[in-house]
């Protein structure tokens, strides 16, 4: 088992670069190099609220670009991708585009190149995220696929904390800044093919070239290195090469939507990508700083950022030592109600302090200074019951779609995501100009609610069900291979292991 984990572990450092990439924006941008470069020296490039309107399009645009980009990525180019060359390909070509997107970031001026490459970096980091919770789903045991595949959000959430701990530092630029996801994206890219293959898609993809006894043997090369236990390994792959035996032929599109069973999963896995992003994650990290500023928090925004970071980073990694235990929708929707009363006793703190105006007599300023530190608690709780909503959007589609239809399938929660993303980042400028700070913490309280209802009423549990066994979570397929259609067959020929069909399939 230890293969798995150090798989698991080097895989996982992808994630480190979205959350490099997510916690470097809002820290980077407010340095005084990049509103010197792109913006000039006048006072009103100081002051969120006070920005020319061509520099605040700017920023939002550059901020868009890159979810865009990766939403283009996730779409169009890397489901052929991962089904043609493989997962660890896919994730090798997302880390090349990514470092060559970065580089130009900490070397122009330009506010259209900037732009430009910004959505290169969306590209690769799209090609990232799809690819690296599939491969890690992939190759993890049923008992601990929780834990393992939520590495992939708990490694972003490093990302996040390290990037926004570096930005604290006046002396770290924010060419400094720009650069953090480069590292970890060559280290992927220079170390990912010295890890075996996922084998699921070693017997998928030579069973589709007709060579079907070299992904048996390539399966059982990367079991072997995977589980470091013979026995182990060719027991799991007696019960891979008979649950993928008639499923190598790709299904098109229209079955993400013809069958029932498929649509169902489709729905959920896009319904908690969307989720994630409605729960105000991105309202909290963004604009979070600035509230603490109004309320007279006496922190500096940056380390307040910080703290909240690392508040995610905790919840985050309860919820991985837990959730094989616990299991995905508990922790839904223990983590969704934390948020929720959070996000409303934040809002009621916010509308308080709001009231008071700016400048409070001075024996109303320590009043405003202890809700504002009580607003800045709370906002640390919500932090923390987003633990479960920031791993799971990305684990439970990566586990719940048939061999046959998974890239496809992937493709569209992992794009939901990056539009969610993207469309929370345009609505949130407005969002607190119209309605201010205390007006938009309730309107992401209520959409939080909204999607824990959701939780309890749609999504099901798939804790210690076998990838292929999901028919059992969703209902029967009515195109493809069902697994009923595959225990009927079994028996008709030997199987590539050597081993009677019907040996595993009982």
């Amino acid at each position: 088992m230890s293969g798995t984990y150090s798989v698991v572990a080097f895989a996982s450092i992808g994630g480190i670069l979205f959350g490099l990439d997510q916690g470097n924006w809002g820290g980077a941008i407010v340095k005084d190099g990049f509103v010197a470069n792109f913006c000039g020296s006048e006072e009103a490039c100081q002051e969120a609220d006070t920005l020319p309107a061509e520099y605040s399009s700017f920023l939002q645009w550059a901020s868009g670009l890159l979810q865009l980009g990766a939403a283009f990525g996730a779409l169009v180019i890397a489901p052929t991708m991962a089904s043609r060359l493989g997962r660890r390909e896919t994730m090798f070509f997302g880390c090349l585009v990514a470092i060559l997107g970065s580089v130009p970031l900490c070397l122009v001026s330009n506010k259209v190149v900037f732009c430009l490459f910004r959505g290169v970096l969306g590209v690769g980091v799209g090609h990232v995220t799809y690819s690296l919770p599939m491969f890690i789903s992939e190759v993890a045991p049923t008992s601990i696929r929780g834990a393992l595949g939520g590495m992939f959000q708990f490694t972003c959430v490093c990302g996040l904390v390290l990037g926004a701990l570096l930005n604290t530092m006046k002396s770290f630029s924010y060419q400094l800044s720009f650069s953090l996801p480069i590292y970890p994206a060559a280290i992927v890219a220079l170390g990912i093919f010295f890890f075996p293959m996922s084998p699921r898609f070693a017997l998928m993809k030579f069973q589709r070239l007709g060579q079907r006894d070299v992904g048996v043997a390539k399966a059982r090369a990367s079991l072997v290195r995977l589980r470091s236990d013979d026995e182990k390994a060719e027991e799991e792959l007696q019960e891979l090469v008979e649950a993928l035996a008639q499923a190598s032929e790709q299904q098109p599109y229209s079955t993400l939507f013809r069958d029932p069973s498929i649509r169902y999963r489709v729905l959920v896995a896009n319904f908690l990508q969307w989720g994630q992003q409605f729960t105000g994650v991105n309202a909290i990290l963004s604009y979070g700083p600035a509230i603490f500023k109004d309320a007279g928090v006496p922190l500096d925004p940056l380390v307040a950022g910080a703290i909240v970071n690392l508040f995610m980073l905790l919840g985050t990694g309860i919820c991985l030592a837990v959730i094989d235990k616990a299991g995905r929708k508990l922790l839904l929707i223990l983590g969704g109600s934390v948020m929720t009363i959070a996000l409303l006793v934040s809002t009621i703190l916010a509308k308080l302090i709001f009231d008071m105006g700016h400048d409070v007599a001075p024996d109303q300023a320590a009043r405003q200074e202890a809700l504002g530190y009580c607003l800045f608690a709370f906002v640390c709780i919500y932090a923390f019951g987003f633990g479960p909503w920031g791993t799971i959007p990305w684990l439970y589609p990566s586990e719940i779609f048939p061999m046959d239809v998974k890239e496809k399938a992937m493709s569209t929660s992992v794009f939901s995501q990056w539009m969610a993303n993207f469309v929370i980042a345009f609505m949130v400028p407005g969002q607190v100009r119209s309605w201010e700070s205390w007006g938009t913490l309730l309107f992401y309280s209520v959409t939080s609610l909204v999607m824990l209802i959701g939780v309890m009423f749609i999504v099901p549990e798939t804790k210690g069900v076998k990838m292929e066994d999901m028919e059992t979570v969703f209902g029967s397929r009515t195109t493809g291979h069902s697994r009923e259609n595959l225990i009927q067959h079994k028996g008709q020929e030997e199987n590539l292991t050597g081993q009677p069909q019907d040996k595993a399939l009982a």
